[in-house]
C-alpha cells in the first residue's frame, strides 16, 4: 500500500510548506498530497484554502494577492516559523526526479492550460492531477493524452463509473467513510487504482488495508508506515 503524506507530513509541520513536505520525503514516505491555486498574478501556489487566514499571519482571498505579496508573510508556527508560501515550480523542482508519488489537488477551475503548460516541463511520471471537480478533469484531459488523472469522489455508482471511463482517469479515490470492498473490487477490475482520503484514525488503514485499497491520504505517512508494520509486516 502506497502512502500518501495529507499537505504534506502535516501532523508535524506546517501544511503545504516545504518543511512539511520535506519532512514526508525523509521519513521515506511514499507520496506528498498538495493542494493548488491561483494568485492574481497568475502564479500557481500550494495552499488547501481560499483565503490564508488560517495557515498565515495575514488575511485575504489568494485570488487576491501577487506571489510577491504572499512571500511577506509567514505560513509556519512557533517551531517553523518564517515558512513561505511554495510556488508549483519551487515544488516540482525539488520533488519531481525524487523517487516519491505526487499528488497535486486542483481546487479551482479556469486555469487547466496554464497547469498542464507548467508540469510538461517537467519529466513527472509520479505526479498525478486530482480534483473533486469532474469539469476540470476533462478539460485536462483534452489538453492531455498523457497525464496522470484522479477524481476524488464520495460515492462509486454506475454513472461515476462511466464518467470515469469516459476520460480514461487513472486513479478513483474515495471517502474511506463510504467506500466498500465490492466497489474496490469493481475499481480496481476495471483497471483503476484505488486511493482512500479522510482518514479518521489509524485502525481505519489496517481494514482499507485489508480491502485491497491500493494507496491512502493520511495525515501522517510515517504515522500510517510504522502503523502498517506493526499490525501487517508491511
Amino acid at each position: 500500500m502506497i502512502i500518501y503524506s495529507h499537505r504534506g507530513e502535516s501532523k508535524y509541520a506546517p501544511e503545504n510548506t516545504m518543511s512539511s513536505f520535506y519532512l514526508a520525503y525523509f521519513v521515506n514516505g511514499d507520496g506528498i498530497e498538495t493542494d493548488l491555486r491561483k494568485t492574481r498574478d497568475d502564479e500557481l501556489v500550494l495552499i488547501h484554502d481560499k483565503t490564508i487566514d488560517r495557515t498565515s499571519n495575514y488575511s485575504g482571498r489568494i485570488i487576491d494577492y501577487n506571489y510577491k505579496d504572499l512571500l511577506n508573510m509567514d505560513f509556519g508556527n512557533k517551531k517553523y516559523s518564517n515558512e513561505k508560501i511554495v510556488k508549483l515550480e519551487e515544488f516540482l523542482k525539488n520533488f519531481g526526479d525524487k523517487k516519491i508519488q505526487l499528488y497535486l489537488e486542483i481546487k479551482e477551475s479556469g486555469y487547466e492550460k496554464l497547469i498542464i503548460d507548467k508540469i510538461n516541463n517537467y519529466n513527472l511520471k509520479n505526479l498525478t492531477l486530482i480534483s473533486f471537480k469532474y469539469d476540470v478533469l476533462k478539460k485536462l484531459r483534452k489538453l492531455s493524452d498523457d497525464v496522470n488523472l484522479g477524481w476524488l469522489i464520495y460515492d462509486l455508482n454506475e454513472s461515476v463509473l462511466k464518467d470515469c471511463k469516459n476520460i480514461k482517469l487513472n486513479h478513483v479515490l474515495c471517502t474511506s467513510i463510504c467506500l466498500e470492498k465490492k466497489e474496490v473490487e469493481i475499481l480496481k477490475k476495471n483497471n483503476f487504482i484505488v486511493c482512500a482520503w479522510g482518514i479518521i484514525n489509524k485502525h481505519d488503514i489496517k481494514k482499507l488495508y485489508e480491502m485491497g485499497v491500493d494507496r491512502i491520504i493520511f495525515d501522517s505517512g510515517y504515522d500510517a508506515k510504522k502503523y502498517l508494520k506493526e499490525e501487517i509486516g508491511e
